[in-house]
């Protein structure tokens, strides 16, 4: 009993921050497993992801089996990113609010931001009348959810490994965050022209869908950052 005691003291004692570290640390040991599950349904993943960020290549020009990702996998990838984005801005991050109320918010704001990414598109896909725009935007989101999660793998590692490196790597969360959307508008704009979609559903999209809810997110949370 003396020895459970003497055990609760040092639990009392341990420090948040490293006990905060150490849960992060198992955290990417299960976004390991997720990205090599993910590797193991699709051999070549990383070339495919790093191929779709960049391509132009849309839902009617159709890659073979071997050069797409399954369902299982793009759900996989994107745990990691939600997972990993969350590790990232924790860690690099300022705060004067507790830890927890911190990771709530963080939390928060990224279950917000991904929710109006993937409804917001369907909506104007409904509204328009047009199911392979819907279908087309859905493919370019998970394209660069891919590679941005995987991104941020890295720098979740490197950070928790070495904070000395916690500086850059800031910089480099930031880059991908205003990443996530930005390419997304550009992708969606050029798939847009290239099907001589009306200029007046482009700002539609581009107002109502993509930079009016980033502004609301950011006016609401930007104690955060």
């Amino acid at each position: 009993m003396h020895q459970l005691i003497n055990l609760y003291h040092v639990i009392e004692l341990y420090p948040l921050e490293n006990e905060l570290k150490n849960t992060f640390l198992l955290l990417i040991l299960v976004c390991l497993c997720f990205v090599g599950l993910s590797r193991l349904m699709v051999p070549h993943l990383f070339r495919i992801v790093f191929r779709d960020f960049f391509s132009k290549k849309i839902y009617g020009d159709s890659y073979t089996d071997s050069d797409t990702l399954s369902p299982a996998a793009h759900v996989l990838l994107f745990i990691n990113l939600f997972i990993t984005t969350i590790i990232c801005l924790v860690s690099v991050m300022e705060y004067t609010a507790s830890m927890e109320e911190m990771i709530y918010n963080y939390f928060t704001l990224l279950f917000g931001f991904f929710f109006i990414q993937q409804v917001g598109f369907r909506i104007l896909g409904g509204l328009i009348n047009e199911p392979l725009f819907t279908k087309n935007i859905s493919i370019i989101t998970q394209q660069i959810w891919n590679f941005i999660g995987l991104v941020m793998f890295v720098l979740a590692t490197v950070i928790l490994l070495n904070e000395d490196y916690k500086p850059g790597i800031k910089i480099l969360v930031y880059f991908m965050l205003i990443l996530m959307p930005l390419a997304r508008i550009v992708k969606g704009i050029i798939y847009a022209k290239s099907n001589n979609y009306n200029w007046f559903y482009i700002i539609l999209y581009l107002c109502t869908l993509e930079i009016l809810p980033l502004l609301i997110l950011g006016n609401y949370f930007r104690e955060l950052f």
